[in-house]
């Protein structure tokens, strides 16, 4: 991963008053609505969680077991609050165009990618840590 690239794509998107992961419930609530009733009515306070769980990812991404411990348990929480793995391609999709959406034209192809990547690998671990399924 781009450490650099994802440091400086986030700078250029970390508005004030959690502003880009107010937009990414917009964006998502907008287009997958039957995941709004998983989340309080005032969202600001999980936008605030999420925007602190996105900064401290990029502020450890080169400790694997910091990473490996704080999204694994953050996946054993999702998963007992019922998210599927599908819905974590959802959030990606949502985030990096809440990203693109903030970033305007400052915002370039290759920061889309970089994320990508970081949030494939986010989930990754999140899901690896779910519950194994039962027959």
């Amino acid at each position: 991963m781009d450490r650099q690239l994802l440091e400086d794509s986030l700078a250029l998107v970390d508005v004030p008053d959690d502003g880009l992961t107010v937009r990414f419930y917009d964006i998502l609530f907008d287009r997958y609505p039957s995941v709004r009733p998983m989340f309080q009515r005032d969202i600001k306070v999980q936008a605030s969680m999420l925007r602190t769980a996105i900064v401290s990812v990029v502020d450890n991404l080169d400790d694997a077991t910091w990473l490996t411990a704080n999204l694994g348990a953050l996946g054993r929480r999702h998963a007992e609050m019922g998210v599927t793995a599908p819905m974590y391609d959802a959030v990606g999709e949502c985030m990096i165009a809440a990203m693109a959406d903030i970033g305007g034209s400052a915002w370039k192809p290759e920061m889309s990618v970089a994320w990508q990547h970081a949030l494939a690998a986010v989930s990754e671990l999140m899901l690896t840590a779910y519950p194994p399924v039962s027959d």
